[in-house]
């Protein structure tokens, strides 16, 4: 075949979707230019355009009047767990609102023959006993079936990530682990094992206060100023304070910033940067590695699906809401029907914005001054369909994983749709590509939103054919998602400021949740707030409930 039929991709391409290869020319990938132009697929996910007339405007009055107790502004984890909450403690007058077709947020799933898949959140790491919400959820799930002999929690093994759990691309080969390895000197691994010894430290450390230096959800963290003193500098300024300045262990810490935060070291705070290693490793020294974590085929989906089951009969799904506002007796609550054109008005005794903070200041009347510090990453999810394991070179090295990573780009690589599947033949399955668009956000944000479906297919497929040539063959469709506001932004000095608290203070009798209110875009940190808020509208009707926060 001749030369012009194929396509180089990776350079321009790629830069322009915020990828950075670091590939020489002559490991930039060929992709053969028929089959890719023949690869179906389409940009699918939120709601943009309705979304848009919050800021937009120009919606038409009420035409009718429905009542509850509560409203519950927003379908994503944290409007569902406000639900779950509240049904748990046999509470039942109550409406989710929620604009999408089905609620969830970003842990929405995507489904395609060979797997269901998510489209965004994809694990859950094993719970610190300190997560009550969490531990009481996954208790009701069957996903902790008991207590082992020393006290830890027994799991469900189907739920546990099945081995091989984690490689990494480098060198043109994969090797086991996230932490790269191959090829690296005496003195790497010994940055490499104090870099560890410090987060092994911090995980131990107990504040002043006798609360755990890093913990989720973060409400039980220290308030140790010492320990908060990490939010005012930038992970990148703790790690030059260390002298921790190898090109694999800053790789490895912006690999983690990227993964949990949407940013790099330099935008990323101190203490959330540590966070995201001392926080975890409920079961070392329980028969669990540290790094152990709980996934499905659809990743969160699967917890969502189960929380929007048991509250189906009061979820208004196309709802967006337009306005909410205290009255003298309870909150009054515009709300859109986006397929019939028409306006409710909702009022109710109580209500919980379980939304964005940017979303929530374009809704709720006087909270707009609160969210001034907040900023969001946007990210771009692909879900590529394949009618067999992604092709390996002729040394692949370590096997496929369920989570496989390239060393030399900015992208987190992908997840394996069926790794959790004890079939022993291998087959059909979906592989998830994630990609956060770094720089300044707000430029990011409309750049992504305004580049075609082809754009991304020809990044993603860029990324993917480096360890995997000739993936295109494989493809059977490919479809992408574009988060414009996929998750806060802990930038330095944001998590433990005063703006941050403010955001999340009940305005009357409307309550609000959302894990923007952490700081830290991560599952338990939107179910706690949306319990915490459950709880305080039953504390507030004293309405008897066993406290989860």
């Amino acid at each position: 075949m001749n030369r012009r039929d194929f396509i180089v991709l990776g350079g321009a391409c790629a830069a322009a979707a915020g990828i950075s290869h670091g590939l020489s020319r002559r490991e930039k990938p060929l992709l053969e230019e028929r089959v890719v132009a023949e690869i179906p697929g389409h940009i699918v996910g939120a709601d943009v355009v309705h979304g848009h007339l919050l800021r937009d405007g120009n919606v038409p009055a009420p035409t009718r009047e429905i009542k509850t107790e509560v409203l519950i502004a927003g379908g994503g984890i944290a409007g569902l767990s406000a639900a779950w909450a509240l049904d748990r403690a046999g509470w039942n007058d109550f409406l989710v609102l929620e604009l999408e077709r089905e609620a969830g947020g970003t842990s929405t799933w995507g489904s395609y023959p060979a797997s269901k898949c998510p489209w965004g959140a994809h694990y859950l790491p094993l719970p610190s006993p300190r997560a009550r919400a969490a531990v009481a959820l996954l208790e009701e799930l069957k996903v902790i079936v008991g207590t082992r002999p020393d006290g830890a929690f027994a799991f469900e093994e189907r739920y546990l990530c099945h081995e091989p759990q984690e490689r990494l691309h480098m060198y043109g080969t994969w090797q086991e682990g996230i932490y790269p390895h191959l090829g690296a000197t005496r003195e790497e691994m010994a940055e490499r094992a104090a870099f560890n010894a410090d987060m092994e430290r911090w995980r131990k450390k107990i504040g002043r206060d006798g609360k755990p230096a890093f913990t989720i959800p973060i409400a039980e963290c220290s308030r140790d100023p010492e320990i908060l003193a990490l939010d005012k500098m930038s992970m990148a300024d703790y790690m030059a304070q260390k002298k921790w300045t190898g090109k694999r262990i800053q790789w490895y810490v912006g690999y983690a910033c990227r993964d949990d935060y949407g940013c790099r070291p330099e935008d990323t705070s101190a203490w959330v940067g540590i966070h995201y290693f001392a926080s975890r490793g409920q079961g070392r020294g329980h028969g669990y590695e540290s790094d152990e974590v709980l996934t499905w085929p659809e990743g969160n989906g699967w917890i969502a699906r189960q929380l929007r089951e048991r509250v189906a009969g009061r979820l208004m799904p196309r709802m967006l809401v337009l306005r909410m506002a205290e009255t003298r007796d309870g909150v009054e609550a515009d709300a859109l029907d986006v397929e019939r054109g028409e306006v409710t008005r909702v009022r109710a005794r109580h209500a919980i914005a379980a939304m964005p903070r940017f979303i929530a200041a374009r809704v709720v009347a006087g909270y707009a001054p609160r969210v001034k510090a907040w900023s969001y990453a946007p990210w771009v999810v692909s879900n590529v369909a394949v009618d067999r394991p992604p092709p390996e070179r002729r040394r692949a090295g370590f096997p496929l994983a369920w989570d496989n990573v390239r060393y030399d780009s900015e992208t987190l690589g992908y997840v394996v749709a069926t790794h959790q599947s004890l079939r022993t033949v291998p087959g059909p399955t979906v592989l998830t590509h994630y990609l956060p668009l770094l720089g300044p956000p707000r430029e990011a944000r409309a750049a992504a939103l305004d580049r075609p479906w082809t754009h991304w297919r020809d990044a993603v497929l860029a990324d993917l054919a480096v360890p995997h040539p000739g993936i295109e063959q494989t493809v059977q469709r490919l479809d992408t998602m574009v988060w414009g506001h996929a998750m806060v932004r802990p930038v330095p000095g944001f998590v433990w400021s005063e703006e941050r608290r403010a955001g999340a203070r009940p305005q009357g009798r409307i309550r609000f949740a959302h894990c923007d209110l952490s700081g830290i875009a991560i599952f338990e940190e939107a179910q706690y707030h949306g319990v915490a808020a459950a709880e305080s509208v039953m504390r507030a009707a004293r309405h008897g409930f066993v406290p989860l926060t």
